[in-house]
């Protein structure tokens, strides 16, 4: 029997269980894990506001250990489709407005996130004197 491959197969290893997700292009791929995230989200109870993603890519899941809603950078993803880094913003402000979410996470954590985003150019940061500190605040790439 003949089975039709598709091109790409990416495989994202969460702190709970692994989710593989196959298909032809990188898009699609995000796309279906955006819907799997908010499908799971939905089967827990903790459903938040993502836009509907549609594709037919195939997910697989190894239930191998308990299940969590989302990535931490999933989330800060979401408030820059908010808006939230339409103007600068300190690590304190982003810990701030992920807080106001429900989601509590140490700078430590946050920071290592952060940096993740601005290598995928998704946010930028520079350096700025915050009273007597230098800090580095993010902002969307424009």
């Amino acid at each position: 029997m003949f089975l039709p491959m598709t091109s790409i197969q990416v495989t994202f290893k969460g702190p709970t269980f692994d989710i593989t997700i196959s298909g032809n292009s990188a898009k699609e791929i995000a796309d279906e894990y955006a819907r799997f995230n908010k499908e799971l989200e939905g089967a827990l109870g903790l459903e938040r506001t993502r836009a509907p993603a549609q594709t037919s890519a195939t997910v697989t899941r190894k239930a191998a250990r308990p299940t969590t809603p989302g990535s931490l950078s999933d989330d800060i993803i979401e408030l820059v489709s908010e808006g939230f880094f339409d103007k600068s913003r300190t690590l304190a402000e982003v810990k701030d407005a992920l807080a106001a979410k429900g989601i509590i996470k140490p700078s430590t954590t946050l920071s290592g996130v952060m940096k993740d985003l601005v290598k995928r150019r998704i946010l930028i940061r520079e350096h700025q004197t915050i009273g007597k500190k230098q800090v580095w605040v993010y902002r969307k790439l424009s």
